[in-house]
């Protein structure tokens, strides 16, 4: 009775650590996600308000992944999606949070980290994105990424509560990456300063 009796409760625990996973990570994907990541990152900067911190939001998107679909196949653009994951979440501290935001984009929170850190580690997501050697059909192929760095209180001051600011920013860097020729990462500062020059 006793042994039944534990073999339910680790059945139901087990059970219940398999519904946490499918509510909070992408099925695809395996990163966290876009709910987790609201969270996550309302959390950390509200920590970062009360104690001067910083938090840095990189936002990522697949160049060219709707011709990689119509090139290779939906199958195809699901392994890139799975292969590019397995590359942000490599680089991420356990601190952070790499989340699927939607589509062909992903998102990087980073907690307690500066600009100069988030382009670091913006680069070097990049740069490992292009390593990649993708298998299809029709051959190996490659593809690249670009980034849009937006650092909290920098580009969103008094946004903690706000954080759809800190988001804009960061969708404003990376429309400039794309528009500035894709595979590259570009700062709300650094986008900021062309749109001003225009």
């Amino acid at each position: 009775v006793l042994a039944n009796q534990i073999a339910v409760s680790l059945e139901n625990a087990r059970m219940y650590q398999a519904m946490e996973a499918m509510a909070t990570t992408d099925s695809l994907t395996g990163l966290k996600n876009r709910r987790v990541f609201q969270e996550r990152l309302s959390e950390m900067l509200r920590r970062a308000e009360r104690h001067g911190g910083q938090v840095t939001v990189l936002l990522c998107d697949i160049d060219h992944f709707k011709r990689i679909n119509d090139t290779y196949g939906h199958l195809v653009g699901d392994q890139v999606l799975r292969r590019v994951a397995q590359v942000v979440q490599a680089q991420v501290r356990t601190i952070d949070v790499a989340a699927r935001y939607g589509g062909e984009e992903f998102v990087v929170v980073l907690d307690s980290t500066d600009q100069a850190g988030g382009r670091l580690l913006a680069e070097r997501i990049r740069q490992e994105v292009q390593k990649l050697v993708l298998q299809s059909d029709k051959g190996a192929f490659g593809c690249t990424l670009s980034l849009g760095i937006s650092t909290f209180p920098d580009d969103a001051p008094g946004a903690a509560s706000e954080q759809r600011l800190l988001i804009e920013s960061a969708d404003q860097a990376l429309y400039a990456a794309k528009r500035g020729g894709r595979n590259q990462s570009v700062t709300a500062r650094e986008a900021a300063a062309v749109r001003t020059a225009a």
